[in-house]
C-alpha cells in the first residue's frame, strides 16, 4: 500500500520551542494549563516530574511555565505578584497577535477575533481587551452591530474561512483593520494537506481531539476525501483500508515525529 506523508506535518516551530524551553527545568515546575495538546506529550513531561494545573493559587513554589497558546497579561501580573518565577514559553506568533490587538483597540477600534471562544489562545487574546467580539463562523456577522472594527484570528485557524469573513465583513463595515494572524506554519499545512488528499484514497489525520489546529486539518480533508482522524496508532480501524490503493497521512502541530512514524509504518504494512 502507497503512503504518502503530507509536508509541514507534525511539531511547528511554537512547539518544538516550548518543548526546547522547559528541557531542562526542575521537577517543581508547575505547567499552567497544557503546554500543548498531546496526550503522550503531557504524560511524558507528568512522569519526568512537572506539574499541571489550571488554578495559580495552587501554586506554592516552583518556576511556572506558560504555554505556547499563552495568558493574558492579567495572569502574567499575577503569577509575578505571588513572587513566582516565569517560563514563558508562548508561541512569539501569538505574542504578536496580543500585540497587535492591544494596539488596534488603543486606536479605537472594537477587536473581532475569528476563533474558538474556549480555546486557551483565544482566552489569552480577549483577556487584554475591553470589550472584544469572538467569531467562529460567517453566520455570526449578521449579529455584530455598526462600527470601528479591526478583525483578527486565532493562530490556528483555517485560511479559507478567514477570507470568506474578511470579504463579508468587508461589504458590511466601512471602518474595517483586517490583519491577518494566521501562522505561516498552519497555512503551509493546510495547504499541503489539501493538496495530497486531492490525490489519495483516504486521508488519515494524527493529532489529539482537543487540538484546534488538528481538528481544522480534518475538517478541511473531509471537505475533499474520506478522512479519519486519529489520536495515535490504537485509532487505525483494518476496515478502513479496504479497497485503498494510496493513503494520505497528515499531523497537527502538536503530535510528535514519532507517533507519525508508528501510524505510517502500520499502515505500510497493511
Amino acid at each position: 500500500m502507497k503512503v504518502t506523508l503530507a509536508e509541514y506535518s507534525g511539531f511547528c516551530f511554537g512547539v518544538s520551542n516550548a518543548l526546547k524551553k522547559i528541557k531542562n527545568s526542575n521537577s517543581n515546575a508547575y505547567i499552567l494549563g497544557k503546554l500543548i495538546h498531546n496526550n503522550e506529550v503531557v504524560d511524558e513531561l507528568k512522569r519526568k516530574g512537572f506539574k499541571f494545573t489550571e488554578n495559580i493559587a495552587e501554586i506554592g513554589k516552583g518556576p511556572v511555565i506558560i504555554s505556547a497558546h499563552g495568558v493574558s497579561d492579567s495572569i502574567t501580573k499575577e503569577i509575578k505578584e505571588k513572587g513566582l518565577e516565569i517560563i514563558d514559553t508562548t508561541c512569539p506568533l501569538v505574542k504578536n497577535v496580543h500585540k497587535i490587538t492591544k494596539e488596534l483597540e488603543k486606536q479605537g477600534y472594537r477587536i473581532i477575533i475569528f476563533g474558538d471562544k474556549e480555546h486557551t489562545e483565544v482566552k489569552g487574546i480577549i483577556g487584554n481587551l475591553n470589550s472584544p467580539i469572538v467569531i467562529s463562523s460567517i453566520s455570526e456577522i449578521r449579529n455584530i452591530p455598526k462600527g470601528k472594527y479591526a478583525l483578527v484570528s486565532q493562530t490556528t485557524q483555517d485560511v479559507l474561512k478567514f477570507k470568506e469573513i474578511s470579504d463579508k465583513l468587508k461589504e458590511k463595515i466601512s471602518d474595517l483593520v483586517i490583519k491577518d494572524t494566521i501562522c505561516s506554519a498552519t497555512k503551509s499545512r493546510q495547504e499541503k494537506s489539501k493538496e495530497l488528499a486531492k490525490k489519495v484514497g483516504l486521508m488519515i489525520v494524527i493529532g489529539s481531539r482537543h487540538s484546534a489546529n488538528t481538528k481544522r486539518l480534518a475538517e478541511i480533508c473531509s471537505k475533499i476525501v474520506e478522512t479519519k482522524h486519529i489520536e495515535n496508532e490504537s485509532g487505525l480501524k483494518e476496515e478502513w483500508f479496504s479497497g485503498k490503493q494510496h493513503i494520505g497521512v497528515t499531523a497537527g502541530a502538536s503530535t510528535p515525529d514519532y507517533i507519525i512514524k508508528r501510524v505510517v509504518e502500520i499502515i505500510k504494512a497493511k
